[in-house]
């Protein structure tokens, strides 16, 4: 689910839905041109603000969605760790700074036409009389949260940006020859031959001289030089380390039971309908008719009313507050009086009850033991730690007081400031214990520091060795076959540069091959869309770069040379790239269309400046900044603790 939310989020296709659905979750709100600026603001286009929770309505809308398609739920924390956030907020930076731009050089629609787009939503009509009614209007836009103004903002941007829109790409059509040109390049079929030369075609070096090995050595002085190494002792106050000196009190336990007994809950559910009426006289028609059994549908249509049908709902899940009150003090079966909801007159009839649970404590003590020993861990590290500083603080020795304590103490080997240990293993997972470490002076000791998710270090650096290039004598035998490596691939090339001089000069790849005893492939037909996978990417890119009869050199391989000749350029049959080109030209007008869109809202953020304030969209989605940060830095340690 993660992997594919994770691909799904950075396709091109998510850009796409991204702008239907802003613009047609416009009912749910996106912001007011006309408020004022606040310090809560994601998004600044110019004069136009997003305020923090007009961003996470806009966010809400667009998980839900992701929500539905994926059949799974998606957290805040899951979001934001995949980058969801920063590209939602991006995708509404690029359309506020469009319509603040629009607005700014003169595209705006009138308001007639801004009101008859409204007056088309049939959501605004009076079931009985087919007209728009202005107060279902006003009460569908109130449950939405929405004002008239702030709608009739968000119809006429959607408005604008149509109609700039339809200017820019009417008629759009690349010409013909663009396409036909195109896919006669792609349906275009070459032949080639190669000769391929290895290290097992050349004759194999002895031994280098004394003088050629120390000319070798005084080359490559750079390349043999080993960086700084540092070796230290970490003291790691880890929970996990803490785990099995927690004793579980019984009695605090049951403490956290209670605490958590009403997230542990399932709240009561009620299934019921509700029935807005224009006035009294109608809502008691709808009440008589209601307790004689009547369709509820029908009697909504009858009264002028609306019916919204509720379907095993907690009460927190009714958005009028006051017809919530009164649908939950209800019995199974019965109807209610005349409401005065925050939204209008309304009756409700309940007709099914469920009742809710809360589970027992053994039911659950299994999942409150690990919350429990997990947080007493924590306590523990910390507590260890704390004593840890204050022991040193008077004096104490660094292992001795870790030792003393029961905390970890690792003796590191020496290793580069990028974690590569002189054993071979990594330390590269933990850059922020490297990082300290190679601030500190020899024999320099830290502080405790947090690592994050509970963890706490301190470390010691016992020795420092400085950047040295090793003499010729500690590194003769290495040295010695990377010499020959490097003179046997000498001769490959060099005997392919004497294949391409030869073939330039008339012979043929037969003759050539035959002289220097190396095999001749002939590759035919080799065809742009699958040449990478017959012949491989480097080879591929030179047969379909050279001219018919070009000699070409490649190095695909570190210790292979190929020499190639095309032979033959085949074009497509025209009835193929007839076929192909009608395929491409929808592709080209794609292209210049998103060439288009992309240039303008690139434009209209350079032109207004817009600004984005990532944090703040992290705030509005109800997350800590820091404790983000905190949680990316754990996973990344304990992605480097499972490496290992």
């Amino acid at each position: 689910m993660i992997s594919s939310f994770r691909d799904f989020t950075k396709s091109i296709v998510f850009k796409i839905l991204m702008v239907a659905l802003i613009l047609s979750f416009a009912v749910f709100g996106m912001k007011d041109v006309f408020t004022a600026a606040t310090s809560n603001d994601v998004i600044v286009a110019g004069s136009r603000k997003t305020a923090a929770a007009d961003y996470k309505r806009s966010f809400d809308n667009y998980k839900a969605d992701m929500e539905q398609r994926g059949g799974q739920p998606i957290t805040y924390e899951l979001a934001v760790k995949e980058g969801l956030h920063v590209r939602i907020l991006e995708e509404l930076a690029d359309l506020d700074s469009v319509s603040a731009w629009l607005y700014k050089i003169g595209v705006r629609p009138s308001a007639k036409v801004v009101s008859d787009q409204i007056g088309k939503y049939s959501a605004f009509f009076d079931s009985v009389t087919g007209k728009f009614d202005k107060t279902k209007y006003q009460q569908t836009l109130a449950q939405q949260n929405l004002t008239e103004t702030k709608f009739e903002q968000i119809i006429a941007d959607d408005i604008a940006n149509r109609q700039f829109v339809e200017s820019a790409v009417a008629g759009l059509k690349p010409p013909r020859i663009y396409a036909a040109m195109q896919s006669a390049f792609r349906v275009e079929s070459r032949d080639a031959s190669f000769l391929v030369l290895t290290p097992d075609g050349v004759e194999q070096p002895g031994d280098p001289s004394d003088a050629d090995l120390t000319k070798f050595y005084n080359d490559n002085k750079e390349k043999l030089r080993r960086p700084e190494l540092r070796q230290f002792v970490l003291a790691s106050f880890a929970p996990g380390d803490f785990a099995a000196k927690v004793v579980v009190d019984e009695a605090e336990l049951k403490k956290l039971y209670e605490f958590r007994r009403d997230t542990l809950s399932t709240p009561e559910t009620r299934a019921f309908v509700q029935i807005t009426v224009p006035d009294q006289k109608e809502a008691q028609n709808v009440i008589t008719g209601l307790n004689s059994g009547a369709d509820p549908a029908l009697l909504a249509k009858a009264h002028k009313g609306t019916l919204l049908t509720f379907e095993n709902k907690p009460k927190t899940a009714v958005p009028d507050r006051k017809v919530a009150d009164a649908a939950f003090a209800l019995k199974e079966g019965e109807t209610s009086g005349v409401i005065q909801g925050d939204l209008g007159l309304a009756v409700v009839r309940v007709s099914r009850i469920t009742a809710g649970s809360v589970p027992g404590y053994e039911a659950v003590r299994p999942t409150l033991e690990v919350d429990y020993k997990t947080d007493k861990a924590k306590d523990l590290a910390y507590k260890a730690s704390e004593a840890f500083e204050k022991e040193r603080a008077a004096g104490a020795d660094f292992v001795a007081t870790a030792q003393k304590l029961g905390v970890k103490v690792i003796e590191l080997p020496p290793m580069t400031a990028q974690g590569q240990m002189i054993n071979g293993q990594s330390f590269a997972q933990f850059p922020q214990i490297l990082k300290t470490a190679f601030e500190q002076p020899k024999g320099g000791e830290t502080e405790v520091t947090e690592l994050g998710n509970g963890e706490y270090y301190a470390i010691r650096v016992n020795d420092i060795i400085p950047s040295e290039v090793p003499t010729l004598d500690k590194v003769k035998p290495q040295l010695i076959q990377a010499w020959k490596a490097k003179t046997v691939m000498d001769r490959v090339v060099a005997k392919g540069d004497e294949a391409v001089a030869r073939l330039r000069k008339g012979e043929s790849l037969e003759a050539v091959a035959a002289a220097m005893k190396a095999k001749v492939e002939a590759k035919p037909g080799l065809q742009r869309q699958s040449a990478q996978q017959a012949v491989g990417p480097e080879i591929a890119g030179r047969v379909f770069s050279a001219k018919a009869g070009e000699v070409f050199q490649s190095r695909p391989a570190e210790a292979v040379v190929v020499v190639g000749k095309v032979t033959a350029i085949h074009n497509g049959d025209a009835a193929i790239v007839n076929q192909a080109a009608v395929m491409t030209a929808q592709g080209l007008t794609y292209g210049l269309f998103e060439d288009i869109s992309t240039g303008t809202r690139k434009g209209a953020r350079a032109t207004l400046k817009t600004k984005t304030y990532p944090q703040t969209a992290v705030k509005a989605l109800g997350l800590d900044p820091k404790e983000v940060a905190k949680a990316a830095e754990a996973d990344q340690a304990n992605a480097g603790k499972a490496a290992q």
